[in-house]
């Protein structure tokens, strides 16, 4: 038996270390033979060593670039591992090759959708893969994914015909339940659902699909038990269990509303929240529920008005945001921008209305004290004369790679200054492979390393809302180069704590700050794409951001640390005065009462 065949049967045998020495012999012995190459590599993969198994393939495919079979096994190899832009284009190349490779247009059509964004490519890629296969099951899931956003009754339809090819898998009737519920089809929704939980009673998907289902249908018979006009309570649906924004807004109104007597009744997007004050689930007579979170994600209670609480931070809401939006009887948005962001998309402006969102600075919190942090050099950052704070998500939308660059231009590590960066809410992988990425990309790109500057501690863990106002307590002057805000609770809370505030002008900044507050940068509109690439971000696929001037940026960073800029008189007056959540609620509840929806009970 020659190295070859001794390869592929200890491959079959899974004995790694074997087929790894014997494949290896095999390419000594024909370094000119593809095949021997894509053998190594496969066997390096299913052995653990990703890295060293995916160089083999990209060497081997430079080598033979039309090898339908080494271009396969690197781009499912480049899929399977998360590396989504590079399996993205092997993908492509493949079904240039061969325009019938089913497993091409399957996956090619799924990373369309979801890292890409490209819904409409998407869909006909995933209706060819059909056509190539048409009795499988992971196909047709994945088509019904690639409509969803667009066409949620092509979406349903392919979920059918999943459960017709395997009545068993209880996914595609879990997922069909789902998208009925998003069209606001109670009764229909109820039949997949009891198919998957018959299938699977341990299914949680299904069990928080059914649990939402006797909440709105209690909603729903309460509210058409009561008499015409006004409701006496609101149905407020929202991630409120998360640590998003959306859950932080959604928490905040549950308190103020109930501090202002509103009855309410709480359903979680997961459907099996619970609350420990009081019965919050309980129907109250609600004749509108308002859904705190994305477009694509409202559920219409039969029997309610169905109100849409979102926010945008670009321009203009996509597509696929507007013609979900349509299914709403209002759109409430807390900013002009975004009013502006729904309007520019089509959206009947005399049904958007405008809410400003409360700020606070965590009175709950109010004797944190500032966290302990130390630099690199073992240097306390209370030390440090100007302590600048960013809190961001790692996504692109956040423009860390943008925050970066202005440190590296602005400071030296001379400076009496430091950088406290808090990604967000710390410690997910996906978040560390962001900066490092960013960090790299970005010295490279300034020409300049990040030894030279002033220094940056990280924040990489998750804190309580108490060890985040002592995060806030630890900085001086927060500083944002965001792309585009919704509201930007961050920054408002730090203003509200008495910071110095670096904000872009645009989007939310521009409704509650101005220039005699904040130091306020200018920008301009530009394409949405992936750091340092000319891909777009797939949120934002097609659409545009704004692009703060970074060189404006650095020049208030740097007058800042040298005392070139004396400073402004700090944003907390303002934002307490005009931005409270009692404010927010008694606006909100004035929209509601002016549609004809809500009792107007007590001082408005």
């Amino acid at each position: 038996m020659d190295a070859y065949a001794q390869a592929v049967a200890h491959h079959h045998a899974g004995e790694g270390p074997q087929s790894i020495a014997a494949a290896q012999a095999a390419r000594a012995a024909a370094p000119d033979d593809p095949l021997v190459h894509n053998l190594l590599g496969v066997c390096l993969i299913d052995a653990s060593q990703k890295a060293e198994g995916i160089q083999v393939l990209r060497d081997a495919v430079a080598r033979w670039p039309d090898h339908e079979k080494l271009v396969t096994n690197l781009a499912m190899a480049l899929y399977a591992y998360g590396e989504q832009e590079q399996a993205w284009y092997c993908l492509r190349r493949l079904l240039v090759l061969n325009p019938a490779n089913v497993l091409a247009c399957d996956r090619l059509g799924f990373l369309t959708n979801i890292w890409r964004g490209d819904r409409e490519q998407a869909a006909r890629l995933a209706d060819r893969a059909v056509r190539l296969s048409p009795n499988d099951v992971s196909i047709r899931v994945n088509q019904s994914l690639a409509w969803a956003p667009d066409d949620l009754n092509r979406s349903i339809l392919a979920l059918s015909a999943a459960t017709v090819l395997n009545p068993q898998d209880t996914y595609p009737y879990v997922q069909r339940a789902g998208a009925l519920l998003r069209q606001g089809r109670l009764q229909a929704a109820l039949h997949p659902v009891r198919r998957a939980l018959k299938l699977d009673p341990a299914n949680d998907d299904a069990i928080k699909h059914a649990l939402r289902c006797q909440r709105y249908h209690a909603a729903s018979q309460s509210a058409a038990s009561q008499p015409p006009g006004p409701g006496s309570g609101l149905v407020l649906r929202g991630p409120f269990s998360t640590a998003s924004g959306y859950a932080h807004m959604g928490r905040r109104y549950i308190q103020t509303l109930r501090q202002q007597q509103v009855p309410l009744q709480i359903i979680g997007v997961f459907g099996h929240e619970t609350w420990a004050d009081e019965p919050l689930e309980a129907p109250v007579g609600a004749k509108a529920a308002i859904n705190i979170m994305v477009p694509l994600a409202v559920e219409p209670i039969p029997g309610l008005a169905t109100i849409l609480y979102s926010m945008f931070e670009g321009p203009r809401i996509s597509r696929t945001w507007a013609k979900q939006s349509l299914t709403a009887d209002m759109v409430i948005v807390p900013t002009q921008s975004s009013r502006v962001a729904w309007a520019s998309a089509g959206y009947p402006e005399d049904r958007i209305h405008v809410c400003p969102l409360g700020v606070d600075a965590e009175p709950a919190s109010a004797d944190a004290p500032p966290l302990t942090l130390v630099d690199s050099n073992g240097r306390r950052v209370d030390t440090y004369r100007h302590r600048f704070l960013n809190v961001s998500d790692a996504i692109p939308r956040k423009n860390l790679d943008g925050v970066l660059r202005v440190w590296l231009q602005a400071t030296n590590r001379e400076d009496d200054a430091v950088l406290i960066l808090k990604p967000g809410k710390g410690g997910t992988e996906a978040a560390r492979r962001h900066l490092q990425s960013i960090v790299v990309r970005t010295q490279q790109h300034v020409g300049r390393a990040f030894a030279d500057a002033a220094p940056i501690v990280l924040v990489d863990q998750p804190l309580s809302e108490a060890e985040m106002t002592g995060l806030f307590r630890t900085a001086n002057h927060y500083f944002s180069l965001s792309h585009g805000e919704g509201w930007d609770l961050p920054l408002s809370k730090a203003g509200a704590m008495g910071l110095g505030l670096i904000a872009p002008a645009h989007s939310s900044y521009l409704d509650y700050l101005d220039n005699r507050i904040a130091h306020l940068i200018p920008c301009t509109i530009g394409p949405a794409h992936l750091p340092y690439s000319h891909e777009p971000w797939e949120p934002f696929f097609g659409l545009e951001w704004w692009v703060p001037d970074e060189t404006a940026a650095a020049e208030i960073i740097s007058g800042i640390i040298s005392g070139r800029d004396k400073g402004l008189p700090d944003a907390r007056a303002h934002l307490m005065g005009n931005f409270t959540w009692d404010q927010a609620a008694r606006k909100l509840r004035r929209i509601l009462a002016d549609a004809g929806l809500l009792h107007q009970g007590g001082a408005l």
